[in-house]
């Protein structure tokens, strides 16, 4: 009899333990997503959660190992809208007496990987900006299909081309080839992914079923500087 009832306690003493931890994992990603919203310049509080299991070590020792954080409807400097913008935090520091205190001003992270995604509509809007008047659609992994008026060769023409996806310092670049009045010509449009928030650069973009993705990564950065 009080064998088991050692046991029952333990259970209790355990499940307590464990939903303690979940409680103070939500607690302090709230407080780190607003924090984040202020800094970043995010329109509105992104999600977050922190990974890791026991959470609490990990607030007592002031470093949380993996924090994930999901934005949308992001604007970048350069104008263009990101649908959804993500980043894992790696090694984010963030010192238990701050977090109680409500005066966290800096994070500094060893490690962010990002990802902007870009709607194929949101795309359309900004190269709109630049005089372009296009429909976009997938066409392989780093290819669209483009239709529509764009400035070229001095004119405003109707131009239905396949244009290749690539990036280079975090500037994303569709060109290819087109042809006009029998003249092959090359188009080029650049769409600027640069000074995001989370502060990784865009290194990769493949094209997905609605849109564009680009991937990147930082190392030893300061969010909130």
């Amino acid at each position: 009899m009080l064998r088991r009832l050692l046991i029952a306690v333990l259970v209790l003493i355990v499940v307590g333990v464990v939903a303690l931890d979940r409680i103070g994992a939500h607690v302090a990603a709230h407080v780190l997503a607003g924090k984040l919203q202020s800094e970043e310049h995010l329109p509105e509080r992104p999600s977050a959660s922190i990974g890791g299991f026991p959470f609490l070590t990990q607030a007592f020792g002031g470093k949380y190992d993996d924090v994930s954080v999901t934005a949308h409807n992001v604007k970048t400097t350069d104008g263009v809208t990101i649908s959804t913008l993500s980043a894992h935090l790696h090694g984010a520091h963030v010192p238990l007496s701050k977090v109680l205190h409500g005066s966290v001003s800096r994070v500094p992270v060893d490690r962010v990987d990002g990802k902007a995604f870009v709607a194929f509509g949101d795309l359309g809007r900004y190269l709109s900006t630049q005089g372009a008047t296009v429909t976009l659609n997938r066409s392989s992994a780093h290819g669209i299909d483009l239709t529509g008026r764009l400035p070229l060769a001095g004119k405003t023409r109707l131009v239905h081309a396949v244009v290749t996806v690539a990036v280079s310092n975090s500037v994303v670049t569709l060109s290819g080839p087109v042809r006009l009045r029998g003249i092959t010509r090359e188009l080029a449009l650049r769409v600027p992914l640069r000074a995001l928030p989370f502060r990784f650069t865009i290194t990769s973009v493949t094209v997905g079923a609605d849109g564009i993705s680009g991937t990147g990564t930082a190392k030893h950065v300061e969010l909130g500087s």
